[in-house]
């Protein structure tokens, strides 16, 4: 996951690079992906989000991944060292629900509390994730956490010291605003720092903007 915003200025070319270059080549080019999605915030921010999903976090450690970290192509060199108050995370998703995609989505950034990760896993997989999509117009709902190894390598790719990564987030798809407001009660902080989770930075609402999926074998 790389959430980031960039300048006006570059704004263009930069979606442009990513919709057509960045992000196909990853999940269509590298044995193992399988999808990826892009997000725009239209409440909070950054402005941008990518998500991109494997089979496993070995890909990342894969010969043709660690091929496209070692060659950064033109524009790969043009925008990414202007990227902006950049947030990551890097694991793997622990817990999922629903098996369709929303148009919007709420970003719910989280820490966890040093020896409660278990007894949280396991109230978002059995409880809260359930819950959430039970409500009307929620389509899924989705839990991820930091791995330590995953974290090293993604940070080795580009060493910026600015770069915040996330310790965990969960991740609500919806059909509508409406449908994500009605849903928010059951992710209030006071039912998170219940169960051994604090607050990270700032939650954000997006809309998807693209989509890139493995086509199935035929």
């Amino acid at each position: 996951m790389v959430w980031t915003s960039i300048s006006e200025s570059l704004e263009p070319g930069f979606n442009e690079w990513y919709n057509r270059e960045h992000m196909p080549e990853r999940i269509l080019g590298v044995p193992g992906f399988v999808r990826g999605r892009r997000f725009v915030a239209y409440d909070g921010g950054p402005r941008y989000l990518a998500v991109y999903e494997a089979s496993s976090n070995a890909v990342l450690f894969s010969e043709p991944y660690l091929a496209l970290k070692r060659h950064f192509d033109a524009n790969s060199q043009r925008y990414v060292p202007h990227f902006q108050g950049v947030r990551k995370m890097a694991g793997q998703i622990t817990a999922r629900v629903g098996s369709a995609e929303g148009g919007v989505v709420c970003v719910t950034p989280l820490t966890r509390v040093i020896g409660r990760e278990d007894a949280l896993r396991g109230w978002v997989s059995g409880q809260l994730l359930p819950e959430l999509l039970k409500q009307r117009g929620v389509m899924a709902a989705w839990y991820g956490e930091q791995d330590a190894a995953t974290r090293a390598s993604v940070a080795a790719d580009i060493p910026r010291q600015s770069d915040h990564f996330l310790d965990g987030v969960l991740v609500v798809e919806a059909v509508s605003d409406d449908a994500l407001d009605a849903a928010m009660p059951l992710l209030a902080w006071e039912r998170l720092k219940a169960q051994g989770a604090e607050p990270d930075v700032s939650a954000a609402r997006m809309r998807v903007c693209m989509s890139v999926h493995v086509p199935p074998k035929v």
